[in-house]
């Protein structure tokens, strides 16, 4: 049992080593472009979404925001150390209804032990949320994780809503979801077409939406993809440690 442990331990910090070389590989890339966002040849390959979505997280910090992460009690290592090694001046917030560890506690200037969706956080409070493969559990079993969670087929909705209203004008925020067939797997819903309209429609009321697709293959790991191709496909389709297909959501507050 302790080897299996031991192992397992091992495995994850080299996945979690592998995600920040590629995110760097991406940076990389990237720096000093026109804004199109472009990946390297056979990015991430076998590796979980991590690598698109810190790699989105990342490009779109500038020191000195005001930054809320949404959903990151539990977030992987390559994530908090994302956070940790984000240049000064910072203003870094979590958020989440999962007591965090101390050990991530340490990597926010100030963390909030509630929900997002009634959180008292005052309007136009922040330049820069991410709430990153965080939305799909919301109103979902989280039994796994706490059991401060409420079931509720519309908390998603309510939370993407709440955090328009906490963001500045000119403010950004960063979504993140597995996409493709709908499937519901209890702790975690994978969205289609007909669910990511129902979530997106009350925030463009006051946003300016921009959404792209992703997929992972074996062959050439992840790559920009067109809705049509996502159409079938399921959440463990790759068996990479995470979704399949992916949804990166971008909303500017007007």
């Amino acid at each position: 049992m302790v080897f299996r442990k031991i192992k397992a331990s091992i495995r994850n910090k080299r996945i979690n080593e592998k995600i920040l070389s590629e995110v760097g590989r991406a940076l990389e890339l990237n720096r000093g472009s026109d804004g199109t966002i472009r990946l390297p040849a056979q990015y991430g390959r076998n590796l979980p979404e991590r690598v698109i979505e810190i790699f989105f997280a990342r490009l779109f910090y500038k020191p000195g925001l005001k930054v809320l992460d949404v959903g990151c009690s539990n977030a992987m290592e390559s994530h908090l150390r994302m956070v940790r090694n984000l240049e000064p001046p910072r203003n870094i917030v979590g958020i989440d209804i999962s007591v965090p560890s101390k050990r991530t506690r340490r990597c926010y200037d100030r963390f909030l032990h509630e929900s997002i969706v009634s959180s008292r956080i005052e309007a136009e409070s922040f330049d820069l949320i991410w709430c990153i493969s965080a939305l799909e559990h919301f109103g979902m079993d989280n039994s796994s994780y706490t059991d401060q969670f409420i079931l509720s087929d519309d908390m998603d909705v309510q939370a993407a809503k709440e955090m328009v209203r906490i963001l500045t004008r000119g403010g950004r925020l960063l979504i993140t979801i597995p996409y493709g067939k709908y499937e519901n797997h209890t702790w975690l819903r994978n969205y289609d077409g007909d669910h990511l309209r129902n979530l997106l429609a009350p925030m463009e009321r006051h946003a300016d939406i921009q959404t792209s697709f992703y997929r992972h293959t074996h062959g050439t790991g992840w790559r920009v993809a067109t809705v049509e191709e996502l159409e079938h496909v399921g959440y463990y389709d790759q068996s990479n440690g995470g979704s399949a297909g992916l949804a990166v959501i971008t909303a500017t507050k007007r």
